[in-house]
């Protein structure tokens, strides 16, 4: 029922967004604003560096020299000298669960710099300064990786900076840390051994191996006076099933909160240059009504190109049928809000010890007890094929996350077949486009599957960032010699791969040019230490990853992505004399949040940086 009534909900609304008003001003033949002096970075077939633009309706008109451009120049047209600074093409995040990032950016605690137990509580620290919670208030953060600390902070430590206010820390990717206050929400008591759960000791029995839960040695009072040093719980608990343990947590975002979230998050990433973006998880729908309700408002300044229906896990097919089936829409919306495609899930992770391997996590020997190749979500084929069927049957493109290889195996070869099938009735037509998301391990000798996906024309959406903000926890459980060969971007693209770059915020950073930074480097933010220098690609590469290839992916590669004459200007000025100077001096990565000066999204200036003239 409650899907049938979001279903009429959505249908009742007006169809995603308004289609842009023509402009009520009589037409002019000239530019509407020119940029000249430039280091204009096309990103076109041949990588050209142009000097010069020129904008009329939202569209480019000229990309070349100055006097092309001005040649367009008429009585109104507005011209700016850009003085030798670098434009791009708008960014596309091909990989970004968008909507809660307005939420943190305003209100939320950010462990992605948090190398220590100490960091966590600064970071702690800082949220309370700036939300000035009241008693009983929870407090938020995310992105903590207990890999990079010599030792994971402690809900002891939490208490001290606000003992009067549960906390609620996601991990990067399955894992919640607490302080006691949600332990007494709970109705636990560290000193009455009545209100302990059955696992305040000792793990249930249907932990996997990526489920943890923490414990330290402490000397415990009890209320008749005698102590006793136990093993009991720290705060942190890692993996679905240990998460799944606390029974208390923060009331989810109001619909309202989550709207001005979109708004908010949208301010954020235009300020990084970011136009477009992809969220890979449409929550059943619930995303959509959020970002059409924040486009009626006109909140929605830049691209959500694409929005993907899902995820899809473990349903029977006929209930992916019916849901679908009951959805009544394809590829809807503009070139500001879409919904297209379906996310599908195959397995887990790397840091968490569950992505669907054909080689065991090392260590498995003092970790598990026994080889541990991950968790598969759906290991009958047989079911996972009838699965996608029932999202193909409507018209549904495939995007499926899976990081190990014996997930990606399973995908490609279920991709394969339904693409043979599609050809055969369909001869002479375009491949539809599909994607492995994440894409960890695509060349291991056991499961080999790049030369498939670059015969049928499988995308890989990679998040490079992963190499930069896990990559430590990754060593740790997949080895260095596999760790060289995880995500491999330069195999990827010389091979024919086409690869388009995302974040998959809120597991890691939004910021785009930390994603560069792994690209340009594959350098793990702990350690310090490169894992696989020969995956490593050059700004040209990086670039189109991160514009053109996610372009493609979004079937919008005729319309953004590049600077070309008859293209949307969708564009960004950079405070750099030309984009190789990422390449020379990768660490400017991290400098790149103060060198974008503008962005501009169909001609329309979206972000500009205080004390830019422009």
């Amino acid at each position: 029922m409650r899907r049938l009534l979001l279903v009429a909900m959505l249908l009742a609304a007006p169809l995603f967004v308004r289609a842009q008003q023509p402009s009520p001003h009589a037409w002019s033949p000239y530019a509407d604003v020119i940029l000249t002096n430039g280091s204009v970075t096309t990103v076109d077939k041949d990588f050209t560096i142009a000097q010069a633009l020129a904008i009329k309706d939202g569209r480019l008109i000229v990309v070349g020299t100055n006097a092309e451009a001005l040649a367009t120049r008429g009585p109104a047209t507005k011209v700016v000298d850009l003085h030798g600074r670098t434009v791009i093409p708008g960014l596309q995040d091909s990989h970004i669960h968008f909507l809660p990032l307005g939420e943190e950016v305003t209100r939320e605690a950010d462990f992605t710099y948090a190398k220590s137990a100490a960091d966590i509580i600064t970071g702690v620290e800082q949220v309370v300064a700036k939300v000035h919670p009241k008693p009983g208030d929870w407090i938020r953060g995310s992105k903590w990786d207990q890999y990079k600390y010599p030792q994971m902070v402690t809900r002891w430590e939490l208490d001290k900076v606000a003992p009067d206010n549960p906390m609620w820390l996601s991990r990067t990717y399955r894992g919640i840390a607490v302080n006691t206050a949600v332990f007494r929400l709970m109705g636990i008591d560290d000193a009455k051994k009545e209100t302990w759960p059955a696992w305040w000791l000792k793990d249930p029995a249907d932990f996997t191996p990526e489920d943890r839960i923490y414990r330290e040695q402490r000397t415990i009072t009890f209320a008749d006076g005698h102590t006793e040093a136990l093993m009991v719980p720290a705060g942190v608990f890692l993996g679905v099933r240990g998460a799944q343990l606390l029974t208390v947590h923060p009331k989810p975002y109001t619909f309202e909160e989550d709207v001005e979230s979109v708004r908010d998050g949208a301010k954020e990433m235009l300020s990084l240059g970011v136009t477009s973006i992809v969220d890979p998880a449409s929550r059943m729908g619930y995303n959509m009504q959020v970002y059409q309700e924040a486009s009626n408002r006109g909140w929605v300044p830049f691209r959500i190109s694409a929005v993907y229906e899902g995820i899809f896990t473990t349903q029977t097919p006929d209930w992916i049928r019916e849901h679908l089936a009951g959805i009544h829409v394809n590829n809807l919306g503009n070139h500001f809000l879409r919904w297209r495609g379906t996310k599908f899930y195959a397995d887990g992770g790397a840091g968490t010890r569950s992505s669907w391997i054909s080689e065991p996590f090392v260590n498995w020997q003092t970790i598990e007890g026994k080889p541990n190749t991950g968790l598969p979500v759906m290991r009958d084929t047989a079911t996972r094929e009838a699965q996608y069927r029932a999202a193909l049957a409507y018209g549904w493109d495939l995007h499926t996350h899976a990081t190990g290889d014996r997930a990606m195996r399973q995908v490609v070869d279920l991709y394969m077949k339904f693409l043979d099938e599609f050809t055969a009735a369909h001869p002479g037509q375009p491949l539809p486009r599909w994607s492995v998301i994440h894409a960890y391990l695509p060349i291991e000798p056991k499961t080999m599957v790049l030369p498939d996906m670059v015969r049928y024309h499988i995308i890989a959406v990679t998040n490079a960032v992963f190499q930069w903000q896990q990559g430590f926890g990754f060593v740790t459980n997949l080895g260095e010699a596999r760790m060289a060969r995880t995500q491999p971007f330069r195999t990827y693209l010389h091979s024919g791969v086409l690869m388009a770059s995302g974040s998959d915020y809120s597991v890691t950073t939004h910021n785009p040019w930390m994603g560069f930074y792994a690209l340009l480097t594959r350098r793990d933010q702990t350690t310090g230490k490169v894992y696989g220098p020969d995956e490593t690609v050059g700004i040209d590469d990086a670039l189109r990853s991160y514009t053109i290839n996610g372009a493609y992916l979004t079937y919008e590669e005729q319309f953004k992505g590049s600077l070309e004459a008859g293209k949307v200007a969708d564009l960004v000025v950079l405070d750099l004399p030309d984009v190789k100077a990422l390449q020379e001096n990768p660490e400017l990565c991290f400098q790149m949040r103060d060198k974008v000066l503008l962005t501009m999204v169909e001609g329309q200036v979206r972000y500009r940086k205080q004390g830019y003239a422009f």
